[in-house]
């Protein structure tokens, strides 16, 4: 199949239906003020042309001529992490009339197809390229977390179950929580088989960077990798990857069917012997990813155009669904932390309506910033609920807000969801933090 996601041309009557109502600045249910906005971009921006509405007039006016790429409006582009939490207040309000998330893809595409993606982020496509990770490392360092263990990999073997890890497998800190994974398979008699350093990249940071056809070119190896393997099931360790395949890829007109796709958190749950309670009681604040979250809602691949019905009301033949983000994994990783003696506090903004840390989508290195400014704001909020420990599900949130809380001199303890879960099988995750720390 071809990549079907719209591009700006195609959005156009989109761009121009905004009705400048703000919605997409605020979560729908606003508890204080303090945490009620719902976009990171303009948290750090202020102004409404960091909204999704304001990037979406900038859009409309870019195809007609009226304005010119400046300095300025790139930053204003790529100061966002591609949340999707504008696009999920906006259908509360709004229904599919607008689109702000579909036409953000598409400005970022149009920006860096005309060549104006900010450095940063054409090194990490350049990497993506040639080295297969965005970050210009060695290919061979995929396979050093499982040094020294016996797993079947994708080279040689094949298996009903295919562990992904994803970038992770650069993160030496990550390791441990993976390799435990890999000790929880073998032990529960899992037939799985890992990529190692035949794993490709799932195209997902080209998608949210701009590039498409690279995004396409990666998803396109992914699959036929995937083929291979002879794998049933995938089982996912990246938040980034599960949304990149169920997010994503629709977008680009692909389905990995009829192999099933499920987040360890999911296997977990589903699994709950593998995991054991604590020492103590701890008091633990979730933080919902937003890969994993609303933006780890399955889509379904869709083609079609947008009429006009009484002239006057935009309708999608054939009729589409409308994704409002209710549908990511949001219980699982809660029940995980309660099979473990945690009690959980939670946050203001939650679930779909979860704030971005700031960490993906390119926008911390085009924008340090703007990320950093959205890290701050949820340890914030996190840290007013009085929890011990911010835990999240997905590794880069966790790492970023861990260094953002350093900083900062947060008190409040910052951890990934298997990192917690594997520390409270054989310590306290007090003692297991401190560990961490030093």
């Amino acid at each position: 199949m071809t990549n079907v996601s719209p591009t700006l041309e195609k959005l156009h009557d989109k761009l121009g239906a905004c009705p400048r109502c703000t919605f997409c600045k605020w979560v729908p249910e606003v508890r204080s003020q303090d945490f009620a906005e719902i976009c990171p971009s303009v948290h750090h921006g202020k102004f409404f042309s960091h909204t999704a509405g304001g990037k979406l007039i900038a859009g409309y006016a870019l195809l007609h001529n009226r304005i010119d790429y400046t300095p300025d409006f790139i930053q204003n582009v790529y100061s966002c992490s591609m949340c999707g939490g504008c696009d999920t207040s906006c259908k509360t309000l709004l229904a599919d009339a607008v689109e702000p998330l579909d036409s953000l893809y598409a400005l970022r595409q149009k920006v860096t197809a005309d060549g104006h993606a900010p450095e940063p982020l054409r090194e990490m496509l350049d990497h993506l390229r040639t080295l297969g990770n965005p970050w210009g490392l060695p290919a061979s360092m995929r396979g050093e977390w499982f040094r020294g263990l016996s797993l079947k990999q994708t080279q040689t073997d094949q298996a009903p179950v295919l562990f992904h890890v994803g970038d992770v497998a650069f993160d030496n800190e990550e390791w441990p929580a993976i390799r435990h994974i890999a000790s929880e398979f073998e032990r529960r008699g899992v037939d799985f088989i890992i990529g190692g350093v035949d794993e490709p990249d799932s195209g997902g940071l080209a998608y949210d960077i701009g590039d498409q056809d690279l995004a396409l070119n990666l998803a396109q190896q992914t699959l036929a990798w995937l083929g291979k393997s002879g794998a049933a099931t995938v089982i996912v360790y990246s938040d980034d990857v599960f949304s990149a395949f169920r997010n994503i890829y629709p977008r680009l007109g692909l389905s990995l069917d009829p192999i099933k796709v499920i987040h360890i958190a999911q296997w977990l749950a589903e699994n709950p012997a593998t995991v054991a309670a604590g020492q103590r009681r701890d008091t633990v604040t979730y933080h919902d990813s937003c890969r994993l979250g609303r933006l780890g809602e399955e889509r379904l691949p869709w083609e079609g155009e947008t009429v006009m019905a009484y002239n006057s009301i935009p309708v999608r033949v054939p009729e589409g669904e409308l994704y409002l983000g209710v549908n990511g994994v949001y219980e699982e990783p809660r029940q995980l932390l309660r099979a473990v003696d945690a009690e959980i506090i939670e946050m203001e903004r939650i679930r779909e309506f979860a704030f971005c840390c700031g960490a993906g989508g390119g926008g911390k290195q085009a924008s340090p910033d703007f990320a950093r400014a959205a890290a701050r704001n949820r340890l914030q909020e996190a840290q007013r609920t009085g929890a011990e420990f911010l835990v999240s599900s997905c590794t880069a949130c966790s790492r970023y807000m861990k260094e953002v809380a350093q900083e900062a001199g947060a008190s409040i303890r910052v951890f990934g969801l298997i990192e917690y879960l594997h520390a409270r099988q054989s310590a306290s995750a007090s003692d297991a933090s401190h560990k961490a720390g030093e």
